[in-house]
Formats: C-alpha cells, structure tokens, sequence
C-alpha cells in the first residue's frame, strides 16, 4: 500500500494517478479486510467482511476502467486540469 500510496504523488499524469489508486484498492484493502475477518469470532461478520472483501476485489478493476474511459474524451493536462 506504501509504494501506491509514494506513486499517488510522484506519477504525473491523471491515468497514472488512477492506476497507483487501484492498486492500492485491489492489493491492500481485501487483505484488511480478511485480515479483519481471522479476528472475528462469529462467522456472520466474518462472511460479511470476506463478501467485501470479494467485491472490492472484483468491482474496483472495473470502475477504476470506466473513469479512465470517462476521461479520455477531455483532454487533460499534465496535472488531471481539463485543457
């Protein structure tokens, strides 16, 4: 997560910054939360926190795809302004 985290701010272009975010999603928070999930007791919380765990994990690629797709027809600057 820290190496997206150092990207957000060293990549300099819009697309780049949306790529260094989705993989801090898709990487670091489905194992926080299994992480949470092993320090359950009971296994309602612990299905719940695994089923967001899944769908951060699934979903996220694909939003992270359609606001890239949204924002190729503005053109963009080097700092994500439209021109």
């Amino acid at each position: 997560m820290a190496s997206g985290i150092v990207g957000l701010f060293r990549f300099p272009d819009f697309y780049t910054k949306i790529h260094a975010a989705g993989v801090i999603e898709v990487c670091g928070l489905p194992f926080c939360f299994i992480g949470l999930a092993l320090m359950q007791s009971d296994y309602t919380s612990t299905f719940k926190l695994v089923a967001i765990a899944a769908l951060i994990f699934l979903l996220n690629p694909v939003s992270t795809y359609a606001l890239a797709r949204a924002a190729m027809p503005v053109k963009l600057d080097e700092k994500g302004r439209v021109k």
